[in-house]
C-alpha cells in the first residue's frame, strides 16, 4: 500500500512490530538502540525523518529501560526534524496508579504522561486502559482502543453454547455489556473486598453461572490471584466451565503456576507485552491486526470509530 507516514518499533518489540508491518505491507524504518557496559541506552534513526509523520510502535513494560528507550527514540526524531510523532504503546505503564489512595504518593500514570509529552510525542495509541481517566492526563489525543472487535469473534467461535459472560469486578461492567449485547448471553459480576493490591480477602458472585460455560472478561492479568480464586468459586457454584480473556499479559510472580493450578480451562491473552510463556492453558490472540487497523485509519484520516460500528 502507499503510506504517507514510516514506521519503526523499538528493540523489544520486533514481533510485533513485524506482524503490523507486514499487515499493512509498509516497510520497517531503519533504526537502532545500543546497551551500553554501564547500562545506558544510545539510540538512533538511520535513515531521514525530516518532515516526516512517523509510528514508533513500542511495548514499554518493566524494565525501565524499554520506556526509556521510546523517550529517547521521540527526542531524537524531534531533533531530526520530524513533522509528527505517533507513539503505538499497546500497554501503558503504570496504568493501575492513576490516582493517590494514601497521602504523599505519586500519581505515576500522570508522570508517564508528562514525560511522553516533554520528548515531543503528538497522539498516542494504546489499548484497553486500566481507567479512562487516564486520557485526562494528556493534552495531545490519544486513541484509546479495546479489544472488542478481536475477542467477541473469537469467544462466539470458541463458546457455541451456555455461555455466561462474567466480570471480575464492578468496574468491568461497562465492558461486560457491550460483550453481551454483542453476544446475547448471560451475565454475571463478582463482588470482591480487597485488602490490598493482588490480595482479596473475600468475593461472591452475583448471577447464576450454574450450568454454563463461564467467560471472565478483564483488562489484565497481573499474578492471577484474584483471577484463579474467581475461576474456582464459579465452578464450585456449578458451571460448567470457566475460561478467562485478559488483554494484558503481565503474568508476574508465580501466576504461570497459579493458572496451571487452577480451575480455569483456558486463558486467552493478547501480545500488548513481548515474551509472553505459553503453556496448554494460556494462549494468545494477537492485537496486531487491531493496530494495524488503527495506523491505517490515521493514515487515510478517518474515524477510528468508524471501525468499531462496522
Amino acid at each position: 500500500m502507499s503510506a504517507k507516514y514510516k514506521l519503526f518499533y523499538t528493540s523489544n518489540t520486533e514481533t510485533l512490530g513485524k506482524q503490523v508491518a507486514s499487515i499493512l505491507d509498509v516497510p520497517i524504518g531503519k533504526y537502532q538502540a545500543q546497551k551500553f557496559s554501564d547500562g545506558e541506552v544510545f539510540v538512533r534513526f538511520d535513515e531521514s525523518v525530516r518532515g516526516q509523520t512517523i509510528f514508533i510502535i513500542a511495548q514499554a513494560n518493566m524494565p525501565y529501560e524499554n520506556l526509556f528507550e521510546l523517550f529517547l527514540a521521540a527526542d531524537a526524531a524531534r531533533r531530526a526534524s520530524v513533522n509528527e510523532i505517533i507513539c503505538v504503546i499497546p500497554y501503558l505503564p503504570h496504568s493501575r496508579q492513576e490516582r493517590k489512595d494514601k497521602d504523599r504518593t505519586s500519581i505515576a500514570s500522570r508522570v508517564v504522561a508528562d514525560f511522553l509529552q516533554d520528548v515531543g510525542i503528538n497522539r498516542l495509541i494504546t489499548i484497553d486502559l486500566h481507567t479512562n481517566s487516564i486520557e485526562g492526563f494528556y493534552k495531545i489525543h490519544v486513541d484509546h482502543l479495546d479489544t472488542s472487535k478481536l475477542f467477541i469473534p473469537h469467544i462466539r467461535e470458541n463458546f457455541k453454547s451456555n455461555l455466561c459472560l462474567c466480570s471480575p469486578d464492578f468496574g468491568g461492567l461497562k465492558r461486560i455489556k457491550k460483550y453481551k449485547n454483542e453476544l446475547n448471553c448471560d451475565m454475571a459480576v463478582i463482588h470482591k473486598e480487597r485488602l490490598r493490591p493482588n490480595q482479596v480477602s473475600n468475593m461472591e458472585i452475583l448471577g447464576d453461572v450454574s450450568d454454563k460455560n463461564v467467560v471472565i472478561i478483564d483488562d489484565m492479568v497481573d499474578t492471577a490471584g484474584t483471577l484463579c480464586k474467581a475461576a474456582d468459586l464459579i465452578m464450585q457454584s456449578g458451571a460448567i466451565s470457566v475460561s478467562a480473556y485478559c488483554t494484558h499479559a503481565l503474568l508476574s510472580g508465580n501466576a504461570h503456576e497459579r493458572i496451571q493450578n487452577s480451575a480455569l480451562s483456558k486463558l486467552y491473552v493478547t501480545d500488548t507485552l513481548p515474551n509472553i510463556k505459553l503453556t496448554d492453558k494460556i494462549e494468545i490472540v494477537s492485537v496486531a491486526p487491531l493496530l494495524a487497523t488503527a495506523i491505517n485509519h490515521i493514515n487515510e484520516n478517518r474515524s477510528i470509530k468508524d471501525y468499531y460500528e462496522e
